[in-house]
This record gives structure tokens, C-alpha cells and sequence, in this order.
């Protein structure tokens, strides 16, 4: 009897992988050859997943979204202040999981340049995670008028889009308690 395979997920694990390949070689370096290795499997194996390098990246790409978006899950039993905190801290790479995904979102960010489809699957991302965030932030002072909720929403991600990119760089200076300083600060009084 043939052996039945989840191909959902299969791709998440090859996605995991495409992830690990970035983070150690960039875009450029994640070949389907160079995937194919590093999740132990045969380049025609992988093309079952798969037709393409696109596709491979595009999916990674969801998939890395995907994870961050269903960390959301089971804050709504949070006060509003501490959902609003929690999203925030774990939009920082503060852990191992969270630093891959923003070496990723880093790596796809200079390839959207070019590329439409990258370009919008970003910008529908931010998109999504401003409204989510204004919703906090309205669920947490109910007289904030939407529009000013999405523009503390902004101000917040790019407090924390900031910080990230500094603690990729700059990993020593900026361990994961001073990231978590630096959004205490930036959150002031909402914390």
C-alpha cells in the first residue's frame, strides 16, 4: 500500500528549509539543489512540491507570514494593553524562530524591488498587521478615532521594524532584553 504523504505538510517543511538556506546563503543561494540538501531530500523529489524556484520562494515567504499571523491566536483573552505588548515583543527577534523570519523578510524586501507579486505580498502583510494593531489600540482606548489608531499603528511598527533591523546587525548591542527596553520605551504610557 502506497504511503500516504501530507503535502501541506511536506511544503512547510521544505519552507523551513528554503528559510534555513537564506539565512545562511541569501536568496541567490537557495537553488532547489541547495534546498533539496538541506532538507535531505533529491532536487525531483522537491519539484513534486514544487515547479519552480519562484514558486519555492513564494511560498516561503507565505509561510514565514503565515507562522508570525498565528501567534496571534488566543490574544483576544488578553487585556487589550497586554495583546498590544505581546504583539509587538514578538515581532522582535528575540528568539531563533523570529530572527529566521526577519533575515527572510529582509531577503524578500530587496528582492520586491523587482518583483510585483514580492512587492505585494509584503505591503498586504503590513497592511494587515496595521489593521490588526489599530484594532488593539482601539479595543484599548475606545474614544481613538480609527484613523489616529492606524497612525500610532504605524509609529509602533516602525519603532519595532527599527529595532529589528539593528538587532540583525548588531546582535551583541542589541540582545533580546534591550529590544524589549526599547519597545517599553517607545509603548510609554500604554504599558
Amino acid at each position: 500500500m502506497p504511503k500516504v504523504v501530507d503535502v501541506e505538510l511536506r511544503r512547510a517543511e521544505l519552507a523551513a528549509a528554503v528559510a534555513r538556506v537564506i539565512a545562511r546563503s541569501g536568496i541567490e543561494g537557495a537553488s532547489m539543489r541547495q534546498v533539496a540538501a538541506e532538507a535531505g531530500w533529491t532536487t525531483g523529489t522537491l519539484v513534486h512540491y514544487f515547479s519552480s524556484k519562484r514558486e519555492m520562494l513564494q511560498f516561503t515567504l507565505h509561510e514565514s507570514l503565515e507562522r508570525r499571523r498565528a501567534k496571534r491566536a488566543g490574544r483576544e483573552i488578553l487585556r487589550p494593553r497586554e495583546a498590544i505588548h505581546e504583539t509587538l515583543a514578538n515581532a522582535l527577534p528575540i528568539s531563533e524562530e523570529a530572527r529566521l523570519h526577519w533575515i527572510v523578510t529582509v531577503a524578500f524586501t530587496a528582492q520586491a524591488h523587482n518583483d510585483k507579486d514580492l512587492a505585494a505580498t509584503q505591503r498586504d502583510a503590513y497592511r494587515d498587521f496595521r489593521m490588526y494593531l489599530a484594532g488593539l489600540l482601539v479595543d484599548d482606548d475606545p474614544t481613538l478615532e480609527q484613523n489616529d489608531a492606524s497612525v500610532e499603528a504605524e509609529r509602533l511598527i516602525a519603532l519595532v521594524d527599527g529595532v529589528a533591523l539593528q538587532a540583525l546587525f548588531d546582535p551583541d548591542s542589541w540582545p533580546p532584553e534591550r529590544q524589549l527596553q526599547a519597545l517599553d520605551v517607545g509603548l510609554g504610557a500604554r504599558v
